[in-house]
């Protein structure tokens, strides 16, 4: 049995043989906190302990760090939310120019709100 961690659609998720087992949520925490988490698991999972503890010890990391730690960290998740406001804001208006099948002008635009939901 093959047991990782991957990230899919913006959330950390644990696989075993390629499917999905669990969904690490990220609930009431801000994106920062989250990113360090899902960083965090990534760095130091082992599929031999529960999954459970391992994602309190990752909250216990975010924790500890310093404020201005924190803050770097939610200075970079802000920049890229913002990045990711700005490209699908800029590929939206291109996208509302092109001529072309509505029906596929449909599923691109939803492609790219889509992709910018994963910075949300």
């Amino acid at each position: 049995m093959v047991t990782r961690l991957e990230v899919i659609d913006g959330s950390l998720h644990v696989l075993e043989n390629d499917e999905v087992i669990h969904e690490f949520e990220r609930g009431p925490l801000s994106r920062a906190a989250y990113k360090h988490m899902c960083a965090w698991m990534q760095t130091n999972f082992d599929p031999k302990l529960n999954i459970h503890e391992q994602w309190t010890h990752a909250r216990i990391a975010w924790d500890s760090l310093s404020l201005s730690n924190q803050t770097a960290v939610w200075s970079i998740v802000n920049y890229e939310t913002q990045s990711a406001k700005d490209i699908s804001e800029g590929l939206l208006a291109t996208l509302h120019g092109y001529q072309g099948c509505a029906n596929v002008k449909e599923e691109f635009k939803k492609a790219i709100q889509n992709a910018r939901d994963i910075f949300e």
